[in-house]
């Protein structure tokens, strides 16, 4: 069986699986439940062709890694460990969920990405910052902290752009 294959018969294998427990009156989650698997699986996915593929490119690894974290972050949600309204207060998982994934970018470029790494810090602190502050990790009166730091944007672009002309790739 080649390579290319497996990932698509599995998944038929297990969507066939579904309908048929379904049809028989299995008493399994209904797709309102299980839809992060989707998110979950293509980005497992994107992993195993970074892994066991021909190219491997680190934006595979990017994409893998913030798909299956998201999956996974949604499964809170549908197994009722968390409410969607919950959103209004953990949005910054997916700002650190990004942080992370330009991390393993980083990683997959053997370290050398500079400007993945940059982002991935970005992310993490920013996505930290702002979970701190909707956790209220910082004081009751840190909601209204965050709206007035937009400017926190501005000078931590400007720094990537700095960095960047400073340690950038020069070309000979």
């Amino acid at each position: 069986m080649k390579k290319h294959t497996i990932i698509p018969a599995l998944v038929l294998i297990l969507l066939g699986t579904y309908f048929l427990l379904n049809e028989l009156g299995v008493g399994i989650p209904g797709w309102d439940v299980i839809w992060p698997v989707f998110p979950f699986a293509g980005g497992l996915a994107f992993l195993w062709g970074y892994v066991f593929g021909q190219r491997h490119d680190p934006g595979l690894v990017f994409v893998g890694t913030a798909a299956t974290l998201v999956g996974l972050v949604f499964f809170f949600f549908t197994l009722g460990a968390l409410e969607y309204r919950d959103l209004e207060t953990w949005w910054p998982v997916f700002v650190i969920i990004g942080g992370i994934a330009f991390l393993a970018q980083w990683a997959a470029a053997g370290f050398r990405d500079w400007g993945a790494l940059f982002l991935a810090l970005v992310a993490l602190v920013v996505g930290g910052a702002a979970l701190a502050i909707t956790l209220q990790l910082l004081g009751p009166q840190s909601r209204e902290l965050l709206p007035r730091l937009w400017p926190v944007v501005l000078i931590l672009v400007g720094l990537m752009i700095l960095l960047r002309a400073l340690f950038g790739k020069r070309k000979a």
